[in-house]
């Protein structure tokens, strides 16, 4: 049997409503050399039975009885992917056509340990498509020859989004440097994307928005975010290395996105005001700080 180029891995609990758009956005993918690897989180709903009545040689199926987590669920994955390159797929999202050809085309050229991949956010609330963008994620990726080192551009490269499921990892990479998932509650991407890029020798990307990002269709669980937040931010600082200002840079304005995004939470504030350097907080306590900054994440995006 031909082994795949792609192993794509999705995780899923409780995904009923999303998980067959997601499964068939891969399927009708005019590139065919992938696995489908679908990890059943021990869901309670319908997701297993959705995924038992859909009939494909490419996919297995590894049911878990019981909820462990994301980060368990990817972890049981890594072991049984076998192709060339790795990409996680959340299973309330999915892929526009030709989004796999363009990426193995790429993958050829290249032999990049990563591979970036630029998305759209779906708002499921509004039914709209925005395209995220913003300065700190692909835009000066875009200006870099392909492919490029850590020594191109240090900064740019450590400004990229943190979000797991926009980019290909080379399986071999991730074995070679016993990179898997720490498991964390909350906040598992964090950790490993710092270990990912601080050991990764030459990246790559694709321009063109392949990735439909859901968003609009969850609560935010403030207590849980808040709990465990912190946990993945000191988790990923020990992968920081040569790049303690970028980290630091990186870190802040992810913490104060959060800090708002949780309406000024107190107990965020104070982790964020002493793990982070003086000055790269918010001050919470200014009411132009508190106005500014809800405006600009309800605008754009970004504080």
């Amino acid at each position: 049997m031909k082994s795949s180029f792609f192993s794509i891995v999705i995780t899923a609990y409780n995904s009923e409503k999303y998980i067959k758009q997601c499964i068939f956005s891969v399927l009708n993918q005019n590139f065919r050399e992938y696995e489908l690897i679908i990890v059943d989180d021990g869901s309670n709903d319908n997701t297993l039975k959705i995924l038992k009545n859909i009939h494909d040689n490419r996919i297995n199926i590894i049911h878990l009885p019981q909820n462990t987590g994301v980060s368990n669920a990817r972890n049981t994955a890594l072991m049984d992917c076998s192709g060339r390159y790795i990409f996680f797929l959340d299973a309330d999202d999915y892929i526009k056509d030709g989004f796999l050809k363009e990426a193995y085309e790429e993958l050829m050229r290249t032999d990049a340990d990563v591979l970036f991949c630029p998305y759209f956010v779906f708002w499921e609330n509004k039914r709209k498509f925005k395209y995220a963008n913003p300065c700190y994620r692909l835009n000066s990726i875009k200006k870099l020859p392909k492919p490029f080192t850590k020594k191109d551009a240090k900064k740019i490269l450590y400004e990229a989004n943190y979000e797991l499921c926009t980019k290909f990892y080379k399986k071999d990479f991730l074995i070679n440097n016993d990179i898997t998932f720490e498991i964390l509650p909350f906040g598992e991407d964090l950790p490993f994307y710092w270990e990912v890029l601080s050991k990764a020798q030459n990246f790559s990307y694709i321009k063109k928005q392949y990735y439909c990002y859901r968003k609009g269709h969850k609560k935010l669980n403030i207590p849980f975010i808040v709990k465990y937040l912190p946990l993945a931010v000191v988790h990923s600082k020990k992968y920081n290395l040569t790049v303690e200002d970028i980290f630091y840079d990186k870190i802040s304005k992810m913490l104060n996105y959060w800090i708002v995004k949780t309406d000024f939470n107190s107990e965020l504030y104070e982790f964020a005001r002493h793990f982070c350097p003086p000055n790269k907080i918010l001050n919470i306590n200014s009411l132009i700080v508190r106005l500014k900054s809800r405006i600009n994440l309800f605008l754009f995006g970004k504080i």
